[in-house]
């Protein structure tokens, strides 16, 4: 009985689907960073702190930053104490279990991010959020 050669060779593999698929995830994750970070003001300097996991921003969220001169903006617009009450009113009364964020620059006095906290517990928000970036602590020198 005579065998053929050819048929032990098996047939390459195609990988251009793989790369496709590779192509079209990274667009995806590409595209979906750049929304995630609209709504972040990139001039706030966020305190840092050791001992807790990265924040990562659900697209669901209020983001709130405070300046350092405690202006507060919530997607890119400049809100008074008063205005920013009444906003959060209507986002506790039509949506209760939104998530709201605070970022506070390092640089801004705490009474600051205080009156924010407080409006938004007035306004009826259950939860907030505080933003910061996480840092390697640094050993602390005993005399």
């Amino acid at each position: 009985m005579r065998i053929d050669a050819q048929s032990e060779e098996e047939a390459p593999v195609n990988l251009m689907p793989l790369l496709d698929m590779v192509f079209l995830l990274l667009i995806f994750f590409l595209v979906a960073t750049t929304f995630a970070q609209e709504e972040r003001e990139l001039s706030i300097q966020l305190p840092g702190t050791a001992l807790s996991q990265p924040l990562s921003a659900p697209p669901r969220q209020v983001i709130i930053n405070i300046l350092s001169d405690g202006t507060a903006k919530v997607s890119g617009t400049v809100y008074a104490y008063d205005a920013l009450e009444t906003m959060l009113g209507n986002v506790a009364r039509d949506e209760p279990n939104r998530e709201i964020l605070i970022r506070c620059d390092e640089q801004a006095f705490h009474k600051y991010f205080a009156e924010v906290a407080k409006i938004c517990r007035r306004a009826g928000i259950g939860e907030l959020k505080v933003g910061y970036i996480l840092q390697t602590p640094k050993p602390v020198r005993v005399q």
